[in-house]
């Protein structure tokens, strides 16, 4: 049984790390195009209206997908998936009234929000993107009743179809804006709507599958002995699950539109105008979005895991629990650590080949990377770990700790943004220490369960080698070669050389386990073949 479900999570998370490498292929095709196309200002504006739509989305649907992901592993642990399907559908209905509310509320209030975030141009952008809050509060029954079954493939669907339809519609409609002649704020609106018409196609891609799925399903026998909940009581649980979980997304998001206030507003108390400041934000969000990477990539692991860990933890499998809890952060350390020294040592010639066409922006926004890299350690890990808090219904605790590294966060912008000296460049600071310090408390929190023992003695240690290998070989492999090689070939071949030493240390270092290999397709073909090049050895790796 316990290979089954290790088989289930590896599979889960490799479809769902796989679909979330295309689209965010497909999304740096739209993004980084996008940046291109209207700059640095034109992608504060777009920033900007996000600002306000992460608030409205995590009202309307903060917490709600784990919590249906939870109860419908619960109820398919004891064998009751008559009663998942009635979560499922109960909490479809639901979302559809909460999704029409606060779409409505973010429409109709559009322009007064563009004024309070310091932004007043993003007003059309933040009426084109609020329509989309229906959609996703819809796929949110959706998405969570599949990850709650451990089926990753409708959601991976969903989201590359949602990816195509942005590229196609957002690029489309920018290009041809911004080619007319149009203000930057008409073509960000105009980019926003691939985003809306992307929600839209990924809702009804998953609606479509959901219907050929229940028409060609195999029925359950119902457990006598457990009948299903009645709808008060499902939307009753089900709020009582998703509230504290979804406090702590409120209470981020609500940061990040402080934050966004506190880096316009203390930006403009050195001397920029509101275009320059929003300029500045532009550049920080391009540094952004290549940093995303190790994000996109722990969040599907998340994904995949979280329904296993409440599976597990609901059929008191303490032991299932800890191992499944210890080798994801092993893998997410290992991602954090590796992605960190990847930007630390070639931001330069990565941002600048992907912003071509905005060639001051991106130098700007390459130093704001190399800043910003040693962040993705401590943001993959709370990630993780408020993640394993949630399965174990340690729903509190991180609230408590985004709660406290968010106002550290906001502490430390209102500091050092306001030093002409610093200005946009303590932004990635605040993060940096935003996370730290909300990573370090979940470790504790983790540290004080009975049920969780994380082994985490020689983790850092075993990453860190490989790491600093990679960093260092890429960033000697790019001085070398760029003078003879020019940018794009010596960018490629410090990467290739990074990559290639860091796959080499990581084995000989015995980062990755016997055990995790194993879980993987063909992993007993993989550990022999290692075993042959000496990569590892006969009993310990």
């Amino acid at each position: 049984m316990a290979k089954k479900e290790g088989n289930s999570i590896v599979k889960g998370t490799l479809v769902l790390i796989a679909g979330n490498l295309i689209v965010k292929i497909i999304g740096a095709l739209f993004k980084l195009p996008l940046a291109n196309i209207i700059g640095a200002d034109g992608m504060g504006l777009y920033n900007a209206s996000f600002i306000v739509y992460d608030i409205f989305l995590v009202l309307a649907t903060a917490g709600f997908p784990l919590a249906v992901s939870k109860m419908v592993s619960a109820s398919c642990a004891h064998g009751n998936h008559e009663e998942a399907i009635k979560i499922f559908k109960v909490s479809r209905n639901c979302f559809l009234v909460i999704g029409l509310i606060f779409t409505a509320l973010m429409f109709s209030g559009a322009g007064l929000y563009a004024q309070w975030i310091g932004n007043s141009r993003a007003y059309l952008a933040i009426l084109t993107l609020s329509p989309a809050i229906l959609f996703v509060a819809l796929m949110s029954a959706y998405r969570g009743y599949y990850q709650g079954i451990n089926d990753m493939i409708p959601t991976t669907i969903s989201q590359i179809t949602e990816a195509i339809c942005r590229l196609v519609v957002g690029l489309s409609l920018s290009w041809y804006l911004n080619r007319a002649g149009y203000e930057p704020q008409i073509v960000a609106a105009g980019a926003i709507l691939g985003i809306t018409a992307g929600e839209f196609v990924s809702t009804f891609s998953l609606a479509l599958i959901h219907r050929h799925k229940m028409r060609s399903r195999t029925p359950h026998p119902k457990r006598k002995t457990q009948p299903v909940m009645s709808a008060g009581k499902i939307i009753s649980t089900m709020f009582a699950t998703s509230v504290p979980i979804g406090i702590g997304t409120i209470v981020i998001s609500a940061i990040n539109a402080m934050d966004n206030v506190v880096v316009m507003r203390r930006l403009e108390s050195i001397g920029y105008n509101e275009q320059q400041a929003n300029m500045l934000y532009g550049t920080y969000n391009m540094a952004f979005t290549v940093f995303s990477l190790p994000i996109t990539i722990v969040s599907a692991l998340i994904v995949s895991v979280f329904p296993v860990l409440s599976y597990a933890y609901a059929c008191k499998n303490i032991a299932r629990v800890n191992r499944t809890a210890c080798a994801s952060l092993r893998i997410t350390v290992i991602i954090g650590m590796a992605s960190a020294a990847l930007f630390l040592s070639l931001s330069y010639p990565i941002v600048m080949l992907l912003f071509f066409r905005q060639p001051q922006a991106a130098r700007v926004a390459a130093m704001i990377l190399t800043v910003l890299a040693p962040t993705a350690v401590p943001i993959t890990i709370f990630m993780l770990t408020s993640a394993i808090l949630q399965a174990v219904d340690q729903l509190f605790a991180p609230t408590c700790s985004s709660i406290i590294g968010g106002i550290a966060c906001l502490l430390c912008n209102w500091v050092l943004i306001g030093q002409k000296s610093i200005g946009i460049f303590g932004a990635p600071v605040g993060l940096f220490v935003c996370y730290t310090l909300a990573s370090v408390l979940n470790m504790m929190s983790i540290g004080k369960c009975k049920d969780i023992r994380l082994s985490v003695r020689h983790l850092f240690d075993k990453a860190l080698i490989p790491s600093a290998v990679m960093g260092v070989t890429g960033f000697v492999a790019f001085r070398l070669t760029l003078s003879s090689l020019g940018l794009l070939k010596a960018a490629f071949f410090s990467i290739l050389v990074a990559l290639v030493n860091y796959m080499l240390i990581l084995f000989l270092n015995h980062t990755l386990e016997r055990d995790d290999i194993l879980l993987l397709p063909k992993g007993r073909a993989i550990v022999h073949l290692l075993e042959k090049l000496h990569l590892m050895n006969c009993k310990l790796v």
